[in-house]
């Protein structure tokens, strides 16, 4: 009884978190690219861009980013599609794209130190 109502509440907590989580977590507001971990680009997320770079075609849009094209075989990071938080990352080209920096949340709102 009281284990099922444990699972109950845990897979609770769960569908809660995966719905809340990413309404907190602050907005990046550069993208950082980077190949053989070597920084290549450092460009605001607000810029609309498109750059090929070592087999990848990046699109920047609307605040949001994506591999349209890859020449690796599985094409994950195509797959992943636009993201506005996080990463992307393609092994087989040694490319990592992430989105971080300057946050766009509004001045006054809540951060990890308050």
């Amino acid at each position: 009884m009281f284990d099922r109502m444990l699972l109950v509440l845990l897979l609770i907590i769960t569908g809660a978190s995966i719905v809340l989580v990413p309404f907190y977590l602050p907005r990046g507001g550069q993208i950082r690219i980077e190949v053989n971990n070597k920084l290549l680009y450092k460009l605001p997320l607000s810029d609309d861009k498109t750059i090929e770079i070592n087999g990848l075609t990046v699109e920047i849009q609307a605040g949001k980013v994506r591999v349209a094209d890859s020449d690796c075989p599985g094409k994950l990071c195509v797959k992943q599609g636009w993201i506005d938080s996080g990463a992307i990352i393609c092994l087989p080209n040694r490319v990592v794209i992430t989105i971080g920096g300057t946050p766009t949340a509004p001045k006054g709102g809540v951060d990890a130190t308050t």
